[in-house]
């Protein structure tokens, strides 16, 4: 992978921000004039499944793309050995970082492997780049508008979360999904953009696993609790654990702690009984909120002490820890809270 991609840089935000400036000749609102964004009218639960019939995609990879917005949107799917064509699969949306891309993230994450093992579908989607939105500037700046942050995409407003709609249909009209069993997770940006599906789409995710990024959605009002398991290390130095605006002098917002960010879906969650630690191994702790309702819907928050900017479980990025690997605990999270 790509080492000076992946996170969310101040430097790199400050120098792909220039294409966007309006004195640079760019357009500086590259969707104005469209409706306002992912109201809370396409938050509508599908309906059950019981099986599938008619579809012909079998294990393996494919690289898709769907039109939204007048663009042509890319995702990457692994479907996993043993898939079974007739039989609702669960789906794990996994968002990229700032300048990342679907590539990376299938690497940083180990995903598809673990989907191999354990019978679910990977889905990495692609964020627009600057070229994209603005017709100029950085190609390795794709990233998601995740209202707080980053990038062309927050800075130019596209519908995001209307990509993810646009991408759950057709991802239907291929493989055998299971509506109550799509769940997401993401890195930096892309963790980001995880809780704003939360807070937009809890009718069409289960569950959400953010990595290094925070909950700074500027209205969120889930329709359901959504159960959330954070990863964070303490000493990131892009996403900071204990909040900032360092994001404010690339057009993105003031952004609040790793344990405020899981606090806010814990009340919303209507979790009202203590702590518990849930997972000790190492520098690695994991504390869930309980007393939720359901009880299911935990808020849980695993902190690395002195971890980094990194995807916990792959040592090659940013001396990842190995006393937790994120992907495979935010599985197992996954499997035991199905959207009701």
């Amino acid at each position: 992978m790509r080492r000076p991609l992946l996170p969310l840089t101040l430097a790199s935000l400050l120098l792909a921000a220039t294409a966007c400036d309006p004195a640079s000749g760019a357009s500086p609102s590259a969707d104005a004039g469209t409706p306002p964004l992912d109201s809370s009218a396409g938050d509508v639960a599908p309906a059950d499944r019981t099986a599938c019939a008619g579809l012909t995609v079998t294990a393996g990879t494919y690289d898709w793309t769907v039109e939204h917005d007048g663009r042509t949107r890319a995702y990457r799917v692994h479907v996993p050995a043993g898939y079974d064509a007739t039989k609702p699969t669960p789906v794990v949306l996994s968002f990229h970082g700032f300048s990342s891309n679907e590539l990376e993230q299938e690497q940083l994450t180990g995903l598809s492997p673990l989907g191999d093992a354990e019978g679910f579908i990977a889905v990495y989607p692609r964020g627009l780049n600057f070229q994209e939105v603005y017709g100029r500037g950085d190609l390795d700046s794709r990233s998601w508008n995740a209202d707080a942050c980053c990038g062309p995409a927050q800075l130019g407003k596209v519908n995001d979360v209307g990509f993810v709609d646009a991408l759950l249909a057709d991802l239907d009209t291929r493989v055998c999904t299971d509506p109550r069993r799509v769940f997401a997770n993401g890195f930096s940006n892309g963790g980001f953009f995880s809780y704003r599906l939360a807070c937009e789409r809890a009718q069409r995710i289960a569950a959400i696993a953010p990595v290094s990024g925070m909950e700074a959605v500027t209205d969120c009002h889930p329709s359901r609790p959504v159960p959330v398991l954070h990863f964070h290390g303490t000493a990131d130095a892009t996403i900071f654990y204990d909040g900032g605006d360092n994001l404010l002098a690339v057009g993105g917002k003031l952004y609040p702690s790793a344990p405020e960010s899981v606090r806010r879906f814990a009340e919303r969650n209507g979790c009202t009984g203590p702590q518990q630690q849930t997972y000790q191994h190492g520098n690695s702790t994991c504390v869930a909120s309980t007393g939720c309702q359901p009880e299911s819907a935990t808020a849980s928050l695993c902190t690395v002490t002195g971890g980094k900017h990194a995807w916990p479980g792959q040592p090659l990025y940013n001396d990842g820890t190995l006393d937790l690997d994120a992907s495979r605990e935010m599985w197992r999270f996954f499997q035991a809270r199905p959207r009701p």
